[in-house]
């Protein structure tokens, strides 16, 4: 009897617990400035970097995966970062596999046989087992890959689908299967001349193929690039850091709960009314057109000069 009450006593703690914490998510979810409040709490020790920041946290709270009668629409956002050593790109990606409800961060070349996709692994008793990579591991949440462009090429040849496809197939040493890899990617290259060469394409800086650049949906390019008032709000901030130990401003949001946050917003669905197709597809348009225009007018002042 006394173990019963204990068992009820632990388990309405917890649901009040719970009820507490989606109050606050709740109240959260109305603030008016939620969104440059999320911006702030992802990786405040590192300065600058709002647009990739921006990035991240779309990447957290990826989008809705559409599966369809003939076709499956992912609904994950893949994410690459090159340049420059020492911008904090591998430092980005640790952060988001600690934040990221489920998170996974491994190299290119892969801690295990399996890669970063799944591997036929021959047993000592002679027989043929399975093994999932980084990127079967992660399903449903975010692998951060870092140095991608040190990838295996068996990888670079399986990583198509897991991109684009968010399965895995394998069809070797007897074993026929095919693995779900639902994750979105976060992923690091250095430039292959060491430091990135911005009279070139971002293909050219890069060791990989084409094939694979084109299934990233965004591409930041993280330059160290001298300035003397950035680099001395820079200095700033990272002796505040030392000097401290901690963040030098308090993040609005606590990691936590941040956490919890994307947690419950991974939850829900929302839905397009005739109100949003309208406002996405004059946005869409506005951006595609206005870029060809910007593009027509300077490629006509070129001519001129």
């Amino acid at each position: 009897m006394l173990t019963l009450l204990k068992s009820w006593v632990k388990s309405q703690k917890l649901q009040f617990h719970r009820l507490k914490k989606k109050k606050k998510i709740l109240e959260l979810a109305k603030d008016p400035w939620i969104h440059r409040k999320i911006i702030n709490s992802i990786a405040p020790s590192i300065y600058g970097y709002e647009h990739v920041k921006e990035a991240i946290m779309y990447l957290l709270f990826g989008g809705v995966p559409k599966t369809l009668t003939d076709i499956t629409i992912r609904g994950e956002i893949n994410a690459l970062f090159v340049g420059d050593p020492g911008t904090a790109k591998s430092q980005l990606l640790q952060y988001v596999a600690r934040i990221a409800p489920r998170g996974l961060y491994t190299s290119g070349r892969g801690t295990t046989a399996a890669g970063l996709t799944a591997a036929v692994i021959r047993e000592k008793g002679g027989g043929m087992s399975l093994e999932a990579g980084a990127l079967v591991l992660a399903d449903k949440g975010i692998a951060c890959i870092d140095e991608m462009d040190k990838m295996r090429q068996e990888d670079r040849v399986a990583i198509h689908e897991a991109m684009e496809q968010h399965t895995v197939s394998v069809a070797k040493g007897g074993i026929v299967a095919t693995l779900n890899a639902r994750t979105a990617i976060l992923a690091a290259a250095n430039p292959s001349l060491g430091r990135y060469e911005p009279h070139r394409t971002v293909a050219e800086n890069i060791s990989l193929p084409v094939t694979i650049l084109s299934r990233f949906d965004l591409i930041f390019v993280l330059r160290d690039t001298p300035d003397k008032e950035i680099d001395s709000k820079m200095s700033e901030h990272i002796l505040e850091i030392h000097r401290k130990g901690t963040p030098p401003t308090e993040t609005p949001i606590p990691p936590d709960l941040l956490r919890k946050y994307i947690s419950y917003a991974k939850t829900i669905k929302p839905v397009f009314d005739a109100g949003s197709i309208t406002t996405t597809k004059r946005f869409l348009f506005n951006n595609a057109f206005g870029k060809r225009n910007r593009r027509f007018t300077s490629s006509n002042n070129c001519t001129s000069t």
